[in-house]
């Protein structure tokens, strides 16, 4: 089988992994959906990535990967879930951060300014 060939396959098994977590998702109630939604952001982020990142994988990888026997997103989820993830830390580190800020009614400012545009506010 050709690279091409392999990198069709690849994304074809994606799309029908993430197609198939999806129906899954449907198929809970609202309250499962939403304790399920950290889930749901990284099976959708790792496809993304794993498709951005087709073109960059070679033939051996490919074929590797295409006879892993369990499910290729829910194999690198569980995975993800034993490492350290620090965008929690980093996000406590950005708010404590712009609470002086904030306090001081400097925020608005500063964002408007970047992009020439107004917030909208919070009621």
């Amino acid at each position: 089988m050709e690279e091409k060939e392999l990198k069709e396959l690849f994304s074809e098994r994606l799309h029908v992994e993430l197609y198939l977590f999806k129906d899954s998702m449907l198929q809970k109630t609202k309250k499962e959906i939403y304790e399920a939604s950290y889930k749901i952001e990284v099976f959708v982020n790792v496809y993304e990535i794993l498709l951005e990142d087709t073109e960059n994988l070679d033939s051996g990888t490919l074929r590797g990967i295409l006879h892993w026997k369990y499910g290729i997103l829910e194999s690198l989820y569980e995975e993800w879930l034993g490492h350290d993830d620090n965008s929690f830390d980093e996000l406590k580190s950005y708010v404590g951060s712009e609470l002086g800020v904030m306090a001081q009614g400097d925020i608005s400012c500063r964002r408007e300014s970047e992009d020439g545009e107004e917030l909208n506010q919070a009621a």
